[in-house]
């Protein structure tokens, strides 16, 4: 999986680093694509911006806005709800969440694994979740006062 992860400025502050990534070949992130695939969702959208404000500039990723254990076991993926909207990301810590994308949750189903567009943002960022933690493992990518610091990334599975 090739992509690069960017920090985003508008919403990161002195409590939280908020990232997001920008797979190959695409000139936007996975979070503007989120907002630019959501926009008939304007209020929950608000809600988002608003949350992931708050988190950068105030209070930090804290572990109670997030639904944890999304992916697989231990590999930090979660979800940022807002009524039926879910964003997907990837909870390093308190001071430091890479958002992937999401989707709207039809109120008929219970998981998101019963919706393919829901389904499909999940194993994206299961996939992206598995890459940068093998590089914080390898210590490709360091987490240093609250940002991701790449010493060397590759993007190799």
């Amino acid at each position: 999986m090739d992509f690069d992860i960017e920090e985003v400025k508008e919403l990161s502050g002195d409590a939280a680093s908020i990232y997001s990534v920008t797979m190959k070949g695409e000139e936007t992130t996975l979070l503007e694509q989120f907002f630019d695939e959501n926009a008939e969702y304007e209020t929950e959208l608000n809600e988002i911006v608003r949350k992931l404000y708050v988190m950068g500039k105030q209070v930090g990723c804290r572990w109670d806005y997030f639904k944890h254990h999304e992916g697989n076991p231990g590999d930090g993926v979660a979800v940022l709800k807002s009524g039926r909207l879910r964003l997907y990301c990837l909870y390093v810590d308190s001071t430091i969440v890479c958002f992937g994308s999401g989707g709207y949750k039809p109120p008929e189903i219970r998981a998101y694994q019963e919706d393919a567009v829901l389904n499909e943002k999940v194993e994206q960022m299961k996939a992206i979740a598995k890459r940068i933690n093998k590089a914080i493992v390898e210590k490709d990518i360091e987490i240093k006062n609250g940002k991701l610091r790449i010493n060397y990334w590759d993007n190799e599975d």
